[in-house]
């Protein structure tokens, strides 16, 4: 039976769908396929800043407004999935995600071993592509049902055959052959001027949001709850198009499950061990302090972007244990804050802030029969000598 005509009062929801390309050229479109994304909502719109004259008219009315600038952008909601996302927190950040680590064992020449909590090599040069703080996740280790396996921070490297490791405690264990993989990915905040040609579809029609730069994200995770996030995002303008600016169609999104915060949170650290806390939620929050559009006499078109400073922040909810988050706070002591978490297929991101001071953490009684709970405030950016932000993804499957 054929589907029955004129049953839409409007486009739905179900009809829209938002892709991206990475210009070369700002504002220009990108010569590429575009990738789309999975979201939970978006308020992406045009805006027109328009003014009206003071004039001594004749009549008891005001003068016509005139249009002296358009600007697109809003917010896109979504919730977290492995891969879908990287390349607008790349924007964000303002850097490209490292190589992907590809480092195999050949003749069992990789180890773990226990003495300094180090993974080794017998083969010069193993390790030159792994950078000190960057989190690495270790494969094909059996021993103790693998327990050697996971993800670990690459806390010193004394030389391309020897890292020292932190966040966990390794056994030694010497995989044979090409058993033991190396994996890992890392983005950190940097100085590249990144933007996106966004577009979104809504029924046959298409909206464009050239030149756009992410000038704020948050992402957020606790219990009863997916990790769920937001870009914020402004754009030169908004313009409505007859077709799909993708060379060959849109990628689709992928498919893999949510990221949550139950089985597949890997814990809070802090200074790389895990904290003596339950920990009910976490969030992270950068803005670029100073993102705008500029814009000059002629057209009312944005004609450059101010890509601002990069300014991390977030929260950290605990049930109230003891006072050693506390004591954190009063000594504004800089500390390492991280945790990882995983999807249902076991890809991986782990999050850092590499430099931050816990802020305002008292403990609170919220009412009758409550466990006491203590909310800390997170600022991050505290030594210029370091970045401020990273974020490390691993693959399920080496």
């Amino acid at each position: 039976m054929p589907s029955v005509t004129g049953i839409s009062a409007g486009a739905e929801t179900a009809d829209v769908v938002l892709s991206y390309g990475i210009e070369s050229a700002w504002r220009t479109p990108p010569a590429t396929t575009f990738k789309g994304l999975r979201i939970t909502s978006e308020t992406l719109a045009g805006t027109k800043n328009r003014q009206r004259f003071n004039e001594i008219t004749g009549k008891r009315q005001v003068s016509p407004s005139v249009t002296q600038s358009v600007s697109g952008g809003g917010g896109i909601n979504f919730n977290l999935s492995y891969g879908t996302f990287d390349d607008l927190l790349a924007a964000a950040l303002g850097e490209e995600w490292t190589s992907a680590l590809a480092i195999d064992g050949v003749a069992g020449d990789i180890s773990t071993v226990a003495s300094g909590n180090k993974l080794t090599s017998t083969t010069s040069g193993k390790f030159n592509s792994v950078v000190v703080g960057q989190f690495i996740r270790l494969y094909g280790f059996t021993a103790n049902s693998g327990a050697n396996n996971g993800i670990y921070r690459v806390s010193a490297k004394t030389s391309g055959q020897d890292i020292t490791l932190a966040g966990k405690t390794v056994a030694n264990e010497t995989p044979t052959g090409t058993a033991a993989k190396v994996r890992g990915s890392m983005l950190r905040n940097g100085d590249l001027s990144k933007s996106l040609f966004l577009q979104k579809k809504v029924g046959s029609d298409w909206f464009q949001y050239p030149g756009s730069i992410i000038p704020g994200l948050n992402l957020q995770g606790g219990i009863n709850q997916a990790f769920t996030g937001s870009f914020n995002v402004l754009s030169a303008q908004e313009a409505k198009a007859v077709a799909d600016a993708s060379t060959g169609g849109i990628i689709p999104a992928p498919t893999g499950g949510f990221f949550d915060g139950v089985g597949n949170f890997g814990g809070v650290m802090v200074n790389d061990a895990a904290i003596d806390a339950v920990v009910q939620s976490t969030a992270i929050s950068l803005s670029r302090e100073g993102a705008a559009m500029d814009y000059g006499m002629g057209s009312a078109t944005a004609q450059g972007a101010l890509l601002g400073q990069v300014n991390p922040s977030g929260t950290i909810e605990v049930l109230w244990r003891n006072s050693t988050l506390y004591d954190l706070f009063m000594s504004e002591a800089n500390s390492l804050l991280s945790w990882t978490m995983r999807d249902p297929q076991g890809n991986a991101y782990a999050m850092s802030l590499p430099a931050v001071a816990l802020m305002n953490g008292s403990p609170q009684a919220g009412g009758p029969n409550q466990t006491v709970r203590s909310r800390f405030t997170i600022e991050g950016a505290q030594d210029l000598a370091s970045h401020c932000i990273q974020i490390d993804r691993f693959p399920a499957v080496p």
